[in-house]
């Protein structure tokens, strides 16, 4: 997802689903590396983004800052469409 999907042109979605978050009072997303596959020269990145107990998604580029960033924004389009899953 684009930076503008998230709601603000400004923002990246790691920094929109945190200000998104800390809006609500919630506690922060965690990132963690789930794997790392392919050559040195050619690896692909995959990451989870969780947010809270029931908000879990995944994100998989070429460089783990584009994976978090792809999962953030992933996070961010769940929460927007279901505030109870923060619960």
């Amino acid at each position: 997802a684009l930076p503008e999907q998230c709601g603000d042109l400004q923002k990246d979605p790691k920094s929109a689903l945190q200000e998104w978050l800390q809006a609500r009072q919630q506690p922060l997303p965690l990132y963690e590396l789930i794997g790392v596959t392919g050559p040195d020269h050619q690896q692909s990145f995959e990451v989870m983004c969780s947010v809270g107990p029931h908000i879990k998604t995944q994100g998989v580029a070429m460089s783990r800052r584009i994976a978090e960033q792809i999962a953030a924004a992933a996070a961010l389009e769940k929460l927007k469409k279901c505030l109870f899953c923060l619960k």
